[in-house]
């Protein structure tokens, strides 16, 4: 596996820039998890984990996707204004977002929606959205100029300043106030960092700024908000309907339990699956256009994200109850039993999520809307009958795992055939 990755090409040599980074921050939190897990209660995740997937749900649709077009342009001017207009969207609607909680809070449901555990921190979801949507910008635009080494030192920074806030505030006993406001630090401070760089680095962009522009590009871009974002709030469906629905039908703890089931899944996972799936982008975008060729991307990234997640799978589905017990302490012991059972399918949904882009350098994205429905159905399908039925968590991520794993791999088959369509010689 390791030689495989140590060849020596642009396109892995990209990929080990972003996945030292990754794997110092990983370093990072794998050596605060411990430590955290300790200080607050599988409640005080599971609540925390609550609130969390709604400012995630939003910030992922806050930008209508425009973020995702800033890497397309050859020309510096037009990303730079795709920048722009994908952070003025997300500050309208972190305003908006901001207006209807304190409607919903203080006009209608007081004390209703949002109880005290809630209720201390809740005003600065509409903030958290914004940030969440600006680094996503930023980090398309650093992954446009190829600033891989800005990305890497990035996710350092997002993981010191996310543990260490959450760390300090656990010793000082603020429950999931402390997870909430280390979270919240975390992309303030990386926030920060890529603005500062943007700014020294790329300061004649800014002249620019053109309003008419962005207008005309929004236009140009259209099908991103069109096509584009109704699938992304369905796969919100898919990420976070899990988190809205376990707490529906399960405790707090529970929850908690299958946050950290998940986190430590997709720590090793998804975040080198984003350093992957960067490079993909960038890679696949520019040789699509050079020779019309994206089979050939398409399968080697598949072959390098198989190797990377292969190991993790075998560790977690014959150690994981012991290992996770052992490491974060007897009281998380049932998540180590939920990592095992999950763990099939975040094999083959990390491998889906490398290449998920590929219907997007085709614009193709229509497709996968649909295919996105039924994702979300076979999402809801076995929380609830875990809840209803079967009266059992367990029993339900059974079958989720079953369902989602058979579901990437049909979305697998399905972007291969995708790019082999798409893979004709340009005259």
């Amino acid at each position: 596996m390791f030689k495989y990755l140590k060849n020596r090409s642009d396109y892995f040599k990209n990929i080990s820039k972003l996945v030292a980074g990754t794997s110092i921050a990983q370093l990072i939190s794998f050596l605060a998890a411990p430590v955290i897990t300790r200080l607050y209660t599988p409640a005080d995740v599971g609540s925390f984990t609550f609130l969390i997937s709604i400012a995630g749900g939003i910030g992922l649709v806050a930008t209508l996707r425009y973020e995702m077009a800033i890497i397309l342009p050859k020309e510096n001017r037009d990303s730079v204004n795709l920048a722009f207009l994908s952070l003025s969207i997300a500050f309208i609607i972190a305003l908006l977002s901001a207006v209807v909680l304190f409607i919903l809070d203080r006009l209608f449901f007081h004390g209703l929606i949002f109880n005290p555990v809630y209720r201390q921190w809740i005003f600065l979801l509409p903030a958290l959205i914004f940030l969440m949507a600006a680094s996503s910008v930023f980090q398309q635009w650093f992954n446009h100029t190829k600033e891989y080494k800005s990305l890497a030192y990035s996710k350092i920074l997002t993981s010191a300043s996310n543990n260490l806030p959450t760390l300090l505030m656990g010793y000082a006993g603020m429950g999931a106030l402390g997870l909430w406001l280390g979270n919240f630090t975390g992309f303030l401070v990386v926030v920060i960092f890529f603005s500062l760089i943007f700014y020294s680095r790329y300061r004649p962009n800014i002249r620019n700024y053109s309003v008419p522009e962005q207008i005309k590009l929004a236009g140009r871009y259209r099908y991103l908000p069109m096509a584009n974002t109704p699938q992304v709030i369905v796969e919100m469906v898919q990420s976070y309907g899990i988190v809205y629905l376990l707490k529906i039908f399960f405790s707090a703890s529970v929850l908690g339990f299958y946050s950290l089931s998940l986190r430590l899944l997709q720590a090793p996972m998804w975040l080198v699956g984003i350093s992957v799936g960067q490079v993909f982008y960038k890679e696949a975008s520019e040789q699509y256009q050079k020779d019309g060729n994206l089979i050939k991307p398409v399968v080697k990234t598949i072959k390098t994200s198989a190797a990377i997640a292969f190991p993790v799978l075998i560790i977690l589905m014959t150690a994981g109850p012991w290992l996770i017990g052992f490491v974060f302490g007897h009281a998380w012991d049932e998540a180590g039993i939920y990592a095992r059972i999950l763990a099939p399918w975040m094999f083959f949904d990390f491998i889906r999520s490398t290449i998920h882009q590929t219907a997007l350098i085709v614009r193709k994205a229509k497709p996968l809307f649909y295919f996105s429905l039924i994702g979300a159905a076979l999402i809801i399908i076995p929380i609830v009958s875990g809840g209803l039925i079967f009266g059992n968590p367990l029993k339900g991520f059974v079958l989720l795992s079953a369902m989602q794993s058979l579901y990437s791999i049909g979305i697998i088959l399905w972007t291969l055939n995708l790019a082999k369509k798409h893979s004709q010689p340009k005259q």
